[in-house]
């Protein structure tokens, strides 16, 4: 992810969304209409994590099939960032442990998850996922809400809770962005970067990207 700083104009747009969430020795200027305001970081305390469970994509109506893209865009999203390693727990997986293919990051999370998370998979932490808003036609929007807990302390490591719709114009800009300079691997499209806001999938993969760009090691 180094290769963000030779791309001023993509972190200009990118600023857009992450203005409200760095800490200031002093009063930041007032953020944007477009910028979250709901990402959580916590200033002390706290293990070094290394290898994290990544559950599946929780969506209090869309089925399993529906979801798949966005398992696999916050799976490769996540472990882009190379903050810890990144073990994806699939629904099958999470059916066989605890008899759940999903689980909310604000429901009671069963008693056994973590015990079970950590002998299984050797991990010391968990992301839990929810799509909170998703609408695929246009405009289309993908609401996320994201939690790292510690599971020895099963405390909060960081959270988010984001929507990024792209009827907002500073969203939609730094969508354009990300398909033109970082999604060119992925999503190799000619032009102005405006086809991702076409694409329930390809914005997908840019909310995952914009939802983690806060979680640092």
């Amino acid at each position: 992810m180094r290769r963000l700083s030779f791309y001023p104009k993509f972190l200009l747009g990118v600023a857009l969304l992450t203005a409200g969430c760095k800490t200031h020795s002093v009063l930041p200027p007032r953020p944007r209409p477009d910028a979250p305001q709901n990402w959580f970081l916590p200033t002390v305390g706290g293990r070094v994590m290394r290898r994290v469970a990544l559950l599946p994509v929780y969506h209090h109506r869309f089925p399993a099939e529906s979801l798949r893209d966005l398992d696999s865009a916050f799976n490769s999203e996540l472990s882009k960032k190379t903050v810890f390693e990144v073990v994806p727990v699939s629904r099958a997986q999470m059916e066989e442990l605890i008899g759940l293919r999903e689980v909310s990051s604000v429901d009671k999370v069963p008693g056994d998850l973590f015990r079970k998370l950590k002998d299984h998979f050797g991990v010391d932490g968990v992301m839990f996922t929810d799509v909170t808003h998703y609408s695929p036609y246009r405009p289309v929007a993908v609401g996320v809400r994201s939690k790292l807990v510690d599971i020895e302390l099963g405390r909060i490591h960081w959270a988010s809770d984001v929507l990024y719709d792209s009827s907002n114009s500073g969203v939609a800009a730094a969508a354009r962005e990300y398909q033109k300079v970082l999604g060119r691997d992925n999503f190799p499209v000619e032009g102005d970067g405006g086809t991702i806001l076409l694409s329930p999938r390809m914005f997908a993969q840019f909310a995952a990207y914009a939802n983690y760009s806060s979680l640092k090691r």
